[in-house]
């Protein structure tokens, strides 16, 4: 079911951490900058190319010796994360001035709910026009604003006139402005889906809107009923800030049959610990709990929790630890749902004690994810996926 009303906000900065470097540092400005690993060698892949240097052919993700030989002429600049860092909060900052309702999705990007903040600011496209004058005022960057009745419509309608784009979609535009696009521009349909789709014969959102409910399920599962519900515009998630004092994050699937392989389940944890692992990271969070859930068949729950010296927030070490408690204490059970919960959360800054995996492995990892992290809240989820899940579940992370 819809929103009455449109009320909803999709902020998303253009070439993000281009943009930084660029408003840092004058001589930037008008060149195409390219926001990679390691200037020298070039090696690694493109994290952001500004839009100088997309007219060249330019993408993110990139590998940069690629993108260098496309655009000679491009200034390659290492990250700096603390600059991104340093302007999403003032961005963030200038948002929340116009609604406590913010929920930032990603580093360059965040939804706000303005209902009833007429009176104050107007419509909801005169706060549009005024978060994207400030922002340029006072931070000399650009942004693209989508307005809808719905998160995932205002995601989608943010890309439709990139870069500085404002653009208003309602419940009853999606037939002809939404149906009409390729099917993996609806938020959450990355490569591997828009594959699997195509060979169905699905190539727009409008196809997918109308495909037979039954087959996607058959295909995707409960994924494929998310999706149809997005093409239709229909998504009653609300706008939700981020809770300080959150205490645990986690998530838990029904499975679509009582199962006791194993090799199933630990597929599973490793998709419910990729789910996980990335909202803690959106929050900077890390925890030192690990608790695994499971229902049987007789619709009892039981529960395994493992506490460890150093908290984590990445995927393979949540992993590990879920498997550990599975394979103690749940092996050879038949399992109707199956949950993971990270407690025991540590805020920004904490210092940590590593005894999982070596420093030096768990800072690569780090690094790993925050690309990957970078790559998925700009593509979809399904942007980068692990080999092992390429025939299993793959949950939505917002």
């Amino acid at each position: 079911m819809s929103r009455l009303q449109d009320t909803i906000l999709h902020v998303d900065m253009n070439a993000f951490f281009a943009a930084c470097h660029q408003a840092a540092n004058p001589e930037l400005k008008g060149k195409p900058v390219l926001v990679s690993g390691d200037p020298e060698a070039r090696h690694g892949v493109v994290l952001t190319a500004s839009y100088e240097a997309r007219v060249f052919g330019v993408k993110t993700a990139m590998p940069t010796g690629e993108a260098h030989r496309l655009c000679p002429e491009a200034i390659i600049v290492r990250p700096d994360f603390r600059l991104y860092s340093d302007r999403s909060r003032a961005v963030m900052k200038i948002l929340s001035s116009y609604t406590p309702l913010v929920e930032q999705f990603s580093i360059d990007e965040a939804w706000l709910d303005v209902a009833g903040c007429e009176r104050l600011f107007g419509t909801p496209i005169a706060i549009a026009r005024e978060i994207k004058d400030r922002i340029k005022k006072e931070l000399d960057l650009t942004c693209s604003v989508g307005i809808a009745p719905t998160k995932i419509l205002a995601k989608m309608a943010s890309d439709l006139e990139k870069p500085d784009g404002l653009v208003l979609i309602r419940a009853k535009d999606v037939p002809t402005r939404i149906w009409p696009l390729p099917v993996r521009h609806l938020f959450g349909v990355g490569p591997q889906t828009a594959a699997e789709l195509a060979r169905l014969g699905v190539h727009t959102i409008g196809a997918l809107a109308h495909f037979p409910a039954a087959s996607l399920r058959a295909r995707f599962g409960i994924y494929g009923e998310y999706l149809q519900n997005l093409a239709w515009g229909r998504d009653n998630s609300p706008v939700t800030p981020e809770d300080e004092g959150v205490k645990s994050v986690g998530n838990s699937i029904t499975l679509p049959q009582d199962t006791a392989n194993w090799e199933e389940i630990e597929v599973i944890l490793l998709a419910l610990a990729e789910v996980v692992g990335t909202r803690l990271r959106r929050r900077s969070l890390a925890g030192r709990t690990v608790t695994v859930t499971i229902k049987t068949p007789d619709f009892k729950l039981h529960t395994r929790s493992v506490t460890h010296v150093a908290p984590s927030n990445l995927t393979e070490e949540i992993y590990a630890r879920a498997v550990e408690l599975y394979r103690h204490h749940f092996s050879g059970r038949s399992v109707r749902l199956l949950g993971l919960t990270v407690n025991n959360l540590t805020p920004p800054g904490t210092p940590e004690q590593l005894d999982l995996f070596p420093i030096r492995e768990t800072e690569k990892r780090a690094r790993l994810a925050h690309t990957v992290d970078k790559l998925r809240a700009r593509f979809g989820d399904d942007a980068l996926v692990r080999a092992r899940l390429l025939k299993g579940p793959r949950l939505p992370t917002k």
